[in-house]
């Protein structure tokens, strides 16, 4: 058997938090046994501790806690000197002199002693690059997950260049990472997988107008004020439709003010807030939509759709083409585009047949290509060709007195 560690640096339970917790409780046991490393003390390391998955915070193998950081997700305004390669290049050699060596001294030895056979750094390169180096000195293989597109400097591609395989969970990612120098023979892409035997379709409800759904962080680069441009023109036609944006964030408010200053959309467009049954507004909408404006690294909240047969309509970019087929589970539109978002609504909201075969296709597609089974199977392949890989240096773990 195999022993994994899982390294989760994110500050906050998000997607890879949640996708990690999925991959270790269905990793084959008899062949792995999984030993999960947070940075931060996580309701998701309390859930596996409940499940009985072995799991630490940095600060309790000796490392001390990290310093908490900001979490915004709204980029924007950001100034143009941090834009830079040289910023960049700069930030990441001091954050590595003034930070990660602390990290990787202590965390070297102890993944050396415990015997770990592979380690998996589940946020990226760059925020796991401490562990991805220890990995290294420790002489385990490492593998590292990209889930955002996140820049790379020519020191952090040198400090990584032992990473065996750098997964990535869209082709949109990967040509991201190919463009920033990662080595083409280690990116290979392998989708976030979804339960889809626990989300399936549920009977559609007779109603007098069909509802449309949008769920996410309220940031501007989610573009839900998109949805709220085009809602009003959709309503102005007279479209039989009702809409419903559940989340929070910075633009809450503002959405919030135009919503209430305009009629239409006062009596027909719902914002809901924060909602913890936001899978139950999914599975009852009869078309959800994503409007990201800038590059979505995949789109979790549209990938539920698919596994609960919803048609949807989604910004083309990122990751969220390679879940919607335009004219086959849904449709594309330019990002930002109120307009071009209205007329592809406009074509489901008085066709039910049209949605119905959408959301039968959208299911197929779920199972065919973002199954967590299928997921698990691919990431538990990574790991073998990893391990197995000549040159890997055998580590036993140090018996205890």
């Amino acid at each position: 058997m195999h022993r994994i560690l899982y390294v989760e640096d994110a500050p906050t339970v998000g997607g890879s938090a949640v996708c990690l917790e999925e991959l270790v409780r269905g990793l084959d046991r008899s062949r792995f046994e999984p030993f999960v490393l947070f940075a931060y003390d996580l309701a998701a390391r309390r859930a596996l501790t409940t499940a009985r998955i072995s799991n630490a915070t940095t600060a309790m193998i000796g490392g001390g806690k990290p310093e908490p950081v900001s979490v915004e997700e709204d980029q924007h305004g950001v100034p143009g000197y941090k834009l830079r390669g040289l910023y960049h290049l700069l930030w990441s050699i001091k954050s590595y002199a003034c930070i990660e060596r602390h990290r990787i001294a202590m965390l070297a030895p102890w993944i050396a002693r415990e015997g770990f056979a592979l380690v998996h750094a589940n946020n990226s390169c760059t925020a796991n690059l401490a562990a991805l180096v220890a990995a290294s000195r420790a002489g385990v293989p490492a593998v590292s997950h990209q889930r955002g597109f996140s820049r790379t400097t020519a020191f952090q591609r040198f400090a990584t260049r032992s990473v065996r395989r750098f997964i990535c969970i869209s082709r949109s990612i990967a040509e991201h990472y190919l463009a920033e120098g990662l080595p083409r023979n280690k990116v290979i892409t392998v989708y976030d997988g979804i339960d889809v035997q626990s989300l399936r379709p549920r009977s559609r409800e007779k109603r007098d107008r069909a509802v449309i759904a949008w769920a996410g962080r309220l940031v501007s680069w989610k573009g839900a004020s998109i949805l709220v441009e085009a809602a009003e023109r959709l309503l102005e036609r007279g479209a039989n439709v009702d809409f419903v944006i559940a989340g929070t964030g910075p633009e809450l408010s503002g959405l919030r003010e135009k919503i209430e200053r305009t009629p239409l959309l006062r009596d027909r467009l719902r914002l809901v807030g924060f909602r913890t049954d936001v899978r139950d507004l999914i599975a009852g909408c009869d078309i959800f939509v994503n409007t990201s404006i800038e590059p979505e690294p995949f789109g979790h909240s549209a990938l539920e759709a698919l596994a609960f047969g919803i048609p949807v309509v989604a910004s083309d970019c990122g990751g969220l083409p390679e879940m919607v087929q335009h004219g086959g589970n849904g449709f594309l539109f330019e990002p930002g585009d109120a307009g071009a978002l209205a007329e592809a609504l406009s074509k489901l909201i008085d066709d039910g047949d049209l949605r119905a075969r959408f959301g039968i296709e959208s299911r197929r597609r779920a199972e065919r290509l973002f199954s967590l089974e299928n997921h698990i199977r691919a990431i538990e392949a990574v790991y073998k060709e990893a391990i197995e890989c000549p040159g890997t240096k055998r580590v036993e773990r140090a018996t205890k007195p």
